[in-house]
């Protein structure tokens, strides 16, 4: 790999030196050497226009005619990363990583946002780009591959890495989790838009499925929503990766007497990986065993303010696509983009919030839809954006609500 990485580079500074020699490409015997004559005639705003097309068509053929720089575009399809972390990927030093970051997003080909001290990059919109059918095509002819296995490799060890620092916060703050997030927010903040969101999107796209229903909720923490949960489903699973969280989350059941509730230890990936055994999961009473087993797909999935807190979120949409029934929704409370560092270390966040657009393509690319949307705004400046997703009959091209 850093053989392979160092011939590109190369190549790739030679042809350089050779296209900004400086020498021209043709001469016009018609122009006046008079110095009173200009030797450039006039160019109208038309062509000024095409002239800064065919620029822009210029830099996007100028970075897309790299191998790495094409891995490095595929390796950002959902996530994003920070330059050090894309120099361990690849196995090449910092400068050289800088070098083709730079080249891409002269394109407009990849963007950033700047956390702390680290700028993390990410893909573009094709839609923000001038030539956006072309970036489109772009994107979905990189996508049609498959990565590398050590490449991969590295990817999967990045990802540990994340999860663990984050497990690792969870696990040590467990008896000051609560009163740290309410720094930031409560669930009663937005418990009654969530809720209106999840009558709503029921009541318009799934009257026939009253009778026999089952929700997920990722990452429900203590378990705070849970009685809402448990009011509208015939069956609840709550699924977390922290043991302690869990715990927290039983007692907060039993203390509530909701019988309805299935507890399982592990992450969404996990989850799909049981398939047919969700059903199978014993509830806190063995009479809803029944219900539960009528529903190997969930009616609904929830996920309050978990995905600033993982590792590679845009993965988690792949896996609820797959656990959602036809006509499912997934519905999102999570914070809008901000600049708050230190709830890092005082909650454990691993994003400082995301931008909705970003979220809407995390969906849109595992064909979900939009569904009904609300905002909320703090009194401690934060906002909370609770998005709704929801899974078609058949596969159509995701569009807004």
């Amino acid at each position: 790999m850093p053989e392979l990485n160092q011939e590109i580079t190369d190549s790739y500074s030679s042809a350089d030196s050779a296209n900004n020699s400086g020498r021209p490409i043709s001469s016009n015997p018609s122009v006046s050497s008079n110095p009173s004559v200009s030797s450039n005639p006039p160019v109208s705003s038309n062509q000024s226009i095409v002239n800064l097309r065919i620029k822009g068509i210029e830099l996007l053929l100028k970075a897309s005619a790299d191998r790495l720089r094409l891995s490095i575009l595929q390796v950002l399809q959902h996530d994003s990363y920070g330059v050090l972390e894309l120099c361990a990927l690849f196995a090449i030093k910092q400068s050289a990583m800088s070098h083709h970051l730079k080249i891409l997003a002269n394109a407009g080909l990849v963007t950033t946002h700047r956390e702390r001290n680290t700028i993390f990059y990410r893909r573009a919109l094709p839609s923000a780009s001038e030539d956006s059918a072309f970036v489109s095509q772009l994107f979905t002819s990189i996508d049609g591959g498959s990565l590398d296995r050590p490449l991969q490799q590295a990817i999967d060890k990045t990802r540990r890495l994340r999860s663990e620092r984050s497990l690792e916060f969870f696990s040590q703050n467990i008896n000051r989790f609560k009163a740290q997030q309410d720094l930031i927010t409560q669930i009663d903040d937005y418990r009654d838009a969530i809720n209106d969101i999840l009558d709503a999107v029921f009541e318009r796209h799934t009257p026939s499925l009253r009778e026999h229903k089952q929700a997920i909720e990722i990452g429900p923490g203590d378990g705070a929503y849970l009685g809402d949960l448990a009011q509208r489903f015939d069956h609840v699973i709550a699924l977390d990766n922290s043991d302690s969280m869990l715990q927290r989350c039983k007692q907060t059941a039993r203390s509530q007497q909701l019988n309805n509730i299935g507890f399982i230890l592990g992450d969404s990936s996990a989850l799909v990986e049981l398939g047919d055994q969700i059903s199978e999961v014993s509830p806190l009473s063995p009479s809803t065993t029944s219900a539960a087993s009528t529903a190997r797909k969930a009616n609904c999935v929830i996920s309050n303010m978990v995905l600033h807190h993982n590792a590679e979120p845009a993965a988690i949409f792949a896996d609820i696509e797959q656990l959602l029934a036809p006509n499912g929704v997934f519905i999102i409370s999570e914070l809008c983009q901000h600049d708050q560092e230190w709830v890092r270390e005082a909650a454990g966040d691993v994003w400082l919030g995301f931008n909705e657009t970003l979220i809407d393509n995390w969906a849109y690319a595992c064909k979900l839809t939009k569904g009904p949307s609300s905002y909320t705004a703090l009194r401690n400046g934060f906002r909370i954006q609770i998005l709704s997703y929801i899974k078609p009959q058949s596969t159509v091209t995701p569009a807004k609500l």
